[in-house]
C-alpha cells in the first residue's frame, strides 16, 4: 500500500504515447506499457527496472529490452491506481503514478535523466505547465472514530514543459478540491500550499463519518489560465462492525433437506459500523451450525457482505442437535465477528430442515351435496414432523364429473373454492398453521336446474421441493 518511493525531480512522463508493445490486454487483465529512454538524447534505454505496485493488484516487475519497451501486467476485475518506479544506473530514479483497467493498456512513455541534472539554458526552470499525483500515504483510509487511519498524505508536483519540476521562483499555489465524495465531513487540511524548491506540495485529507471513494484535484491559477491535474481517488473504508449494524440470513428458512446428504443452502451476512457504513472490505466472519455443516468464514466485500453454505448432512436437526424450545427440525445457526477493541459482535438464524411430503387429515371423507348446496372440507400437507414444506410447494384442488350419456343431456356442475383458482403456493414458512399445513376447501352445487344425482371426484394435488414428484389424494361423492 506504500505508492509513494523516490521520485526523480527531473523525469519527462508522456501518457498515450503508443510503444512498440502489444496494445491489447485480455479480459480480466490491466497493463502499463512504454518505452523507457534518456531525457538527454532521446534513446531508448535497456536494462531499466520497472517495478510497478497496486494495493488492490499485488507487485509485478518487469525489465526494458533493447529497445527501452517494457510491459507490466496484472489481473483486475475492474480498475486500479498504479505506482510505477524506474531504476537503472547512472540515472535518478522516477515513480509515476497511472490507473489501469480490465481489459485495456495504459501506455506510460518515461524519459530518465542521468544523475547530475539536465537544467535549461539560463537555469531554473520554465512556467508551471503540468501537475503530476506523486501518491497518497496510505491508499486507503478508514471512516473517522473507528479506531483506524483516519489521515492519508498527498504528495503533488508541478512541473514545466520540459517536464521538470518548477523552481521557488516559478512557484504557483496550489489549491486542492474533493469531488463526488461520500459526504460524510471529509476534508482537505491544508486547502491551498505554495510549493516548495522542488515544485512539491504535500496536503492531507481526512475522513468523515461516510465510506465511499473521494476524487480531489489539485489546480493551479499560472499566467492568466488553469492548469488541473487528473482526478486522484483515495477510499474511505468502513469501521469496525458494530451489533446494531450486524445481520445474518437465509436465502430461505425452510430447507427441503431433511434425511438429505449434501443440499445446499446460500446463507448470508451484512456488517456495518458505527456509522451504518459497510465495514472495511475482507472483515472476517465466522461460522457455525448445531446441523449440517458450514463453511467456517467468509471476507466482506466492499458493501460489508458475504455468503456461505450451509451443507446438509449429519447430525440432522433431531434429538440433542435440535433447537431446544422448538423441538425436532429445528435448528440455530449463528456468525460472528469482532468489532473495536475486540468486543464479539454476532447474531444467529433458526432454520427448519423438512422432509418428504404427505396429504392426510381429509374431512369429511366422502360427501353428498344437496342441489343448490355445498360442503366444506379440511385437509392436511405437511412433513413427516408435522412442518409445512418449503417455498415453491403448489397446492392445487380440482372436482371432476363424468361426461353426459349423450350430447343433449343436461349435466350437472359443481364449483371448487379454494386459493386463486383452485391453487395456491406457500411461501417460505417455518411454523404450522392455518393456511400453512391445514387448509380448507369448498365444493358447491353449480346447476341448480338439475336436480339428480351427479357422482363427483375430488383430487388434491402438492408439487414439492420436498418430494420427487407429485402427491394426490382422491375422494367421491355426488352432488345433486
Amino acid at each position: 500500500m506504500l505508492l509513494v518511493a523516490a521520485v526523480a525531480v527531473f523525469a519527462v512522463a508522456l501518457v498515450g504515447c503508443k510503444s512498440d508493445s502489444s496494445t491489447q490486454a485480455a479480459a480480466g487483465e490491466g497493463a502499463v506499457s512504454g518505452v523507457v529512454s534518456d531525457v538527454s538524447t532521446g534513446a531508448p534505454l535497456a536494462g531499466v527496472t520497472v517495478q510497478a505496485q497496486s494495493g488492490f493488484a499485488g507487485s509485478k516487475s518487469a525489465t526494458t529490452d533493447g529497445q527501452g519497451n517494457y510491459r507490466v501486467d496484472f489481473t483486475i476485475d475492474s480498475s486500479a491506481l498504479v505506482t510505477v518506479t524506474y531504476s537503472k544506473n547512472g540515472f535518478r530514479d522516477t515513480t509515476l503514478i497511472t490507473q489501469i483497467r480490465s481489459g485495456n493498456v495504459t501506455f506510460l512513455n518515461v524519459a530518465l535523466n542521468p544523475k547530475g541534472g539536465v537544467v535549461p539554458p539560463g537555469g531554473g526552470t520554465g512556467l508551471a505547465q503540468t501537475i503530476a499525483f506523486l501518491g497518497a500515504l496510505p491508499q486507503t483510509v478508514s471512516v473517522y472514530g473507528v479506531g483506524g487511519k483516519e489521515t492519508a498524505v498527498l504528495k503533488w508536483e508541478v512541473r514545466d514543459s520540459l517536464g521538470l519540476p518548477i523552481d521557488a521562483g516559478h512557484a504557483v499555489a496550489l489549491s486542492f478540491s474533493s469531488v463526488n465524495g461520500p459526504n460524510g465531513g471529509e476534508y482537505i487540511s491544508p486547502p491551498t500550499l505554495t510549493t516548495n524548491a522542488a515544485g512539491q506540495a504535500v496536503t492531507t485529507l481526512n475522513a468523515g463519518t461516510r465510506a465511499g471513494v473521494v476524487q480531489i484535484l489539485a489546480s493551479a491559477t499560472v499566467g492568466g489560465r488553469t492548469i488541473t491535474s487528473s482526478p486522484v481517488q483515495v477510499v474511505i473504508n468502513g469501521g469496525f462492525p458494530v451489533q446494531s449494524h450486524f445481520t445474518l440470513g437465509a436465502q430461505q428458512f425452510n430447507f427441503p433437506a431433511l434425511g438429505v446428504m449434501g443440499k445446499t443452502l446460500p446463507i448470508s451476512v451484512l456488517a456495518g459500523d458505527i456509522y451504518s457504513n459497510p465495514v472495511s472490505p475482507g472483515t472476517a466472519v465466522y461460522f457455525r451450525t448445531s446441523a449440517g455443516v458450514i463453511q467456517p468464514s467468509v471476507f466482506t466485500n466492499g458493501d460489508g457482505q458475504g455468503s456461505v453454505a450451509l451443507i446438509s448432512g449429519n447430525p440432522a436437526p433431531l434429538g440433542g442437535s435440535a433447537a431446544a424450545g422448538f423441538g425436532d427440525g429445528y435448528h440455530y445457526l449463528a456468525a460472528r465477528t469482532l468489532g473495536q477493541n475486540g468486543t464479539p459482535v454476532q447474531d444467529s438464524i433458526l432454520i427448519l430442515w423438512t422432509g418428504a411430503g404427505r396429504i392426510d387429515s381429509l374431512t369429511p371423507g366422502t360427501f353428498d351435496i344437496p342441489n343448490q348446496g355445498s360442503q366444506s372440507f379440511t385437509f392436511k400437507v405437511a412433513d413427516g414432523l408435522g412442518h409445512p414444506l418449503s417455498q415453491g410447494t403448489t397446492i392445487s384442488v380440482v372436482a371432476t364429473i363424468p361426461p353426459p350419456p349423450t350430447p343433449n343431456v343436461a349435466q350437472n356442475q359443481v364449483f371448487v373454492v379454494f386459493g386463486n383458482n383452485g391453487s395456491i403456493a406457500l411461501p417460505d414458512m417455518i411454523f404450522p398453521g392455518q393456511g400453512r399445513t391445514v387448509f380448507s376447501f369448498t365444493l358447491r352445487d353449480g346447476s341448480w336446474a338439475v336436480t339428480d344425482a351427479t357422482p363427483v371426484s375430488v383430487t388434491i394435488t402438492v408439487v414439492s421441493p420436498n418430494n420427487d414428484g407429485p402427491l394426490s389424494y382422491t375422494i367421491g361423492g355426488t352432488v345433486r
